[in-house]
């Protein structure tokens, strides 16, 4: 009857506030979460890439698929956003962060003690101040606003919520998965930083401290080890930072040009045939690495990324990928 509709409706009101009220109240957060905007199909899958067999399953031609970016006109990216995309930049896992974490800190330790040994010249320690005052500048450029007075002039993160997986690796597979690639890196660790800590180490301990200093080959050693460690360390930071991905290139860029001197000068300096061959397989490892991979392919990739993840509007998805650029696109059969 309507009565007891009434009474029911008024013991419906009142109840739940009591019962409720503890547990949902004032800054209480809403779970699942309300999406402002409509959500679309490609930011469901890794790069917004849906996979050619869902697209056969809704009668979509690859080749015609675009995704939309956004429109920037509203705020780039919500406080949330940028929460999530720190903690994917800087590691989901706590082995990543922590391997981080560590990297930074003995790159940190390690120049700090060559300094204090006196193994480094004056004008390699203003060399790194320079270098990271003006990587500063820039950062402080970048996330400066504009006339809206909400959009950074140079953005970490695309204007939509969905940040591709392609700002955290901007090499690509085929680099993350590449063995040859990881040997690479490996052979680097072994001739810049292990070897010359090992000379280092031993003309330490095998003669006196004086004589050490007085040693131009030690320190011709040490010059290139304290501008790498450097590098991992304004590396380390700018990652943590979120910043965009053309100055985090840069970093790499300028310590690897800076670098190229003092590997000249080892190889002059040089007194034994150990020091003359590791200080010619450095400066022969890091010019290559400078013009075959810094320059040529890293800095594409990673400015490329940027404009399709960040600045891009619209992306059209070629097939084939890399594999068919500078190609034409393959004529459509005619149905029959």
């Amino acid at each position: 009857s309507i009565k007891s509709a009434k009474a029911f409706h008024v013991r419906l009101n009142s109840v739940p506030i009591k019962l409720f009220a503890s547990s949902y109240g004032k800054g209480a957060e809403i779970w699942p979460e309300c999406n402002e905007d409509p959500i679309r199909l490609a930011d469901s899958f890794p790069n917004g890439i849906v996979p050619p067999d869902i697209l056969d399953s809704l009668g979509t031609s690859s080749t015609k698929l675009k995704l939309e970016v956004g429109d920037r006109s509203r705020m780039p990216f919500s406080p949330k956003t940028i929460w999530s995309f720190r903690k994917r930049v800087s590691g989901s896992f706590k082995d990543r962060k922590n391997l981080s974490i560590s990297l930074e800190r003995t790159s940190i330790l390690t120049a700090s003690t060559l300094v204090i040994l006196g193994l480094i010249h004056p004008f390699d320690v203003i060399i790194v101040i320079a270098i990271i005052g003006y990587i500063t500048l820039l950062h402080f450029w970048a996330k400066s606003s504009r006339e809206d007075g909400s959009t950074p002039i140079l953005p970490s993160l695309p204007p939509q919520g969905h940040v591709p997986d392609l700002l955290l690796d901007p090499l690509g597979r085929c680099f993350k998965d590449s063995k040859i690639y990881e040997l690479w890196i490996k052979i680097g660790f072994i001739l810049s930083i292990c070897a010359p800590l090992i000379v280092i180490v031993k003309n330490f301990f095998l003669t006196t401290t004086s004589a050490v200093l007085n040693k131009t080959g030690t320190r011709a050693c040490a010059r290139p080890l304290f501008l790498l460690c450097c590098q991992a360390s304004v590396e380390c930071i700018t990652r943590r930072v979120m910043a965009p991905l053309p100055l985090r290139i840069l970093v790499p860029l300028i310590f690897n040009s800076a670098r190229l001197i003092p590997l000249w000068l080892w190889t002059m300096k040089a007194t034994t045939i150990t020091g003359k061959i590791l200080a010619i397989s450095n400066i022969t490892y890091w010019v290559f690495n400078l013009f075959g991979f810094l320059i040529p392919t890293a800095s594409m990739r990673y400015l490329r990324a940027y404009f399709l993840c960040v600045e891009a509007e619209k992306v059209v998805i070629r097939p084939g990928f890399e594999s068919t650029i500078g190609s034409l696109p393959k004529a459509v059969e005619p149905y029959e």
